[in-house]
């Protein structure tokens, strides 16, 4: 494989987990609204809070299994910039828990 195509592989991984990332919050946002309706006073922020700080979390629940049908379907490429663009989530995420909890 060129170096041109492994380049474009894993910026097209790194826009996959992208797209999941939209996904996911989407999703976590959808279920702070639900929850809102069900038991109402402000229940939703503590979904988004619990959502956002454990993101990192979240993510291996779609990131994992991506990965694993990318390496059967032999699309390296793709796998390197799924986990490049994990580990850049975890590292942001991480950065900013520590932003609003210093020791």
């Amino acid at each position: 494989m060129s170096e041109r195509n492994e380049t474009r592989e894993i910026f097209l991984g790194i826009l996959l987990l992208l797209g999941m990332h939209l996904i996911a919050i989407a999703a976590i946002f959808a279920l702070g609204l639900i929850v809102n309706q069900i038991y109402g006073n402000y229940s939703f922020f503590m979904v988004w809070i619990v959502g956002g700080y454990g993101f990192l979390f979240w993510q291996l629940l779609y990131v994992i299994p991506v990965c694993l049908r990318l390496k059967r379907q032999q699309r390296p490429g793709i796998m390197k910039g799924v986990i490049i663009g994990a580990v850049i989530t975890a590292l942001l995420n991480g950065s900013c828990f520590l932003l609003f909890y210093p020791r």
